[in-house]
């Protein structure tokens, strides 16, 4: 598992205007063995992180995005 701080990143990177352009490159990456899906739900990472980083809104996103790009690399876009 990449960690939660990497994900975080990707959704951030993928909000971002001049990101965008190379998010299914990134969402790839997270949708593989290790990524997401590995996340183990137990949201230990929340109340570890010291900067009170809203992660389980990041990983609900990222899950969205992901759904999103599989189903559109699935059909055809």
């Amino acid at each position: 598992f990449i960690g939660p701080a990497p994900l975080a990143q990707v959704r951030l990177f993928n909000a971002h205007p001049t990101g965008r352009m190379n998010a299914h490159e990134r969402l790839d990456a997270i949708m593989g063995r290790g990524g997401l899906v590995d996340c183990g739900n137990a949201q230990n990472c929340v109340e570890a992180c010291p900067k009170e980083i809203p992660l389980t809104e990041a990983f609900g996103d990222l899950g969205r995005q992901t759904t999103v790009h599989w189903l559109q690399s699935l059909f055809g876009k």
